[in-house]
């Protein structure tokens, strides 16, 4: 009967630690989803932002007026998601200009150029501000004069 006494004490302090130790995991558990939570949407937000800039190169690379000496830089609203960007694409700059090769048919003795253009556009979200930048490279078979 004396045994029995001196352990009365000693079940409630255990399961009250066992208790704490629960709760600390289930606070950090919840801390941890939280933060994961936030990186996924930081990153889907990364991707519209990238989405909306491919999207703007891709509509100024269809168009070859585009690359004239004359054009600048366009800018685009898009709406993704129902997110809201703003995107600024530069005027394409070129960056090599080689004649092209193997080419056999010859107009007024101008012979046609391989140019290699390099287009930019900066994304910016209209909501938090944020920025993202992305360029792109093409190669255009031209005749000669082109790219200046």
């Amino acid at each position: 009967m004396r045994m029995i006494r001196k352990q009365r004490g000693a079940t409630l302090f255990v399961a009250l630690i066992f208790l704490l130790i629960m709760t600390l995991f289930a606070i950090t558990s919840i801390n941890m989803s939280t933060v994961n939570l936030r990186i996924v949407g930081n990153m889907q937000a990364v991707k519209y932002m990238d989405s909306a800039a491919q999207e703007a190169i891709e509509q100024k690379i269809s168009n070859s007026d585009s690359f004239a000496s004359s054009v600048g830089a366009t800018t685009v609203n898009s709406t993704i998601s129902g997110t809201n960007f703003t995107v600024n694409v530069a005027a394409p700059d070129c960056i090599d200009s080689q004649v092209a090769a193997g080419y056999s048919a010859v107009v007024e003795n101008v012979i046609p150029e391989d140019n290699t253009w390099e287009i930019s556009a900066t994304v910016t979200d209209n909501v938090t501000g944020a920025t993202s930048t992305i360029h792109q490279g093409v190669e255009m078979r031209m005749l000669a004069g082109n790219c200046g």
